[in-house]
């Protein structure tokens, strides 16, 4: 049976990392599972349209202005602040390389997405990499597509004049299918250890029916990443949306619809930051923290934890275990770095008191 290299690089990564940060055994590798496990799409929970596909994580510059494409599309989109002071990084994920849309500017690699994605098996796509997550990956074997080591094979360069390169380098799907078979890596999930139909992949977050009321009242949140960088939503009533937009409050546009982007979950995941050696990168405490919920009108304060069968599991602030809405969800980490804060408003943009 063809061996597939990434995805059982990545499976060996989201074990190491679950016993490392929870003190859990090695889980087992998953045989075959029922029917509605299988259906479920495991960055959303909801019906899944690729049911035997490694999702496709793509780093992105936050800072990308008109010029972001792919944001409203992906079913995940990861935000902290992962090099020095001033801006955030961006990590968009759809559910397979084929559902991948024109997206970019593709950015530098972060170990930070990398962990967090680790138990859905994700297949990395980047422009080049600091030394800590170009560690990670080469330490468990996992391959990415990079710009920097293929170039327009699978990335198209759309750079002006006095434009810098960081905000030049875009790809699509189709782009990045071209050349995985060049670069051994096999999009589906199976491996050579399963020699029955592949397991499903493990959820995210731990979707399912919210019976667990939250607090209303909370109609806006801006996550504050340092005194220049600040991601902001709104709460759309009608479509039951949260709306995104940037520090200065402009709408967040998809630059391939014109659309603002749009989640139905927002998390803010509290965590402790630590400056790495290089003095320029920060890696970030995933054992257990903190953090906030939004979703249909409503606000949770939450505990978190790296789980087994769910990458993350949530609880309220008794520490019961609560279910996330399925649908597309936004996800920060924040820590207690200076100039970071996360701000609530009611809705008539009133301040509320922050958890």
């Amino acid at each position: 049976m063809k061996h597939n290299k990434l995805c059982a690089a990545a499976l060996a990564l989201a074990g190491l990392a679950l016993v490392v940060l929870v003190g859990c055994s090695l889980p087992s590798l998953p045989g075959a599972s029922d029917a509605p496990a299988a259906a479920l799409d495991p960055l959303t929970g909801q019906a899944a349209i690729w049911t035997d596909r490694c999702p496709a994580a793509v780093t992105v510059q936050s800072d990308a202005g008109a010029n972001l494409r792919g944001i409203g599309d992906a079913s995940l989109v990861l935000e902290a602040l992962t090099e020095g002071e001033t801006s955030s990084s961006l990590c968009l994920v759809w559910p397979s390389v084929e559902a991948v849309p024109e997206v970019g500017p593709v950015a530098a690699g972060q170990d930070l997405y990398w962990q967090l994605l680790a138990a859905q098996q994700v297949l990395p796509v980047q422009r080049g990499a600091g030394v800590y997550a170009g560690n990670l990956l080469d330490e468990y074997g996992v391959r990415a597509v990079d710009a920097l080591e293929v170039g327009v094979s699978a990335f198209y360069y759309e750079g002006a004049w006095g434009q810098p390169d960081a905000l030049s380098w875009y790809t699509s799907g189709s782009r990045l299918s071209s050349v995985l078979a060049g670069l051994e890596i096999d999009p589906q999930t199976q491996s050579e250890a399963l020699d029955t139909e592949p397991a499903p992949l493990p959820a995210l977050l731990p979707f399912g029916e919210v019976s667990e009321p939250g607090t209303e009242g909370v109609a806006g949140i801006e996550v504050q990443f340092s005194e220049t960088a600040a991601t902001g939503f709104t709460y759309d009533a009608e479509a039951g949306v949260y709306r995104m937009a940037d520090a200065g409050g402009a709408p967040r546009i998809d630059a391939n619809t014109g659309e603002q982007a749009a989640f139905d979950n927002v998390l803010v995941l509290y965590s402790a930051p630590t400056l790495r050696d290089d003095g320029h990168t920060w890696g970030y405490d995933l054992t257990m923290g903190g953090g906030y919920y939004l979703s249909g009108g409503q606000a949770w304060n939450i505990l978190w934890t790296q789980g087994v069968d769910t990458t993350l599991s949530i609880y309220n602030s008794g520490g019961k275990a609560i279910s996330i809405q399925p649908g597309r969800s936004y996800i920060a980490l924040l820590g207690s770095l200076p100039g970071q804060q996360l701000i609530l408003t009611d809705a008539s943009g009133a301040k509320l008191s922050t958890p």
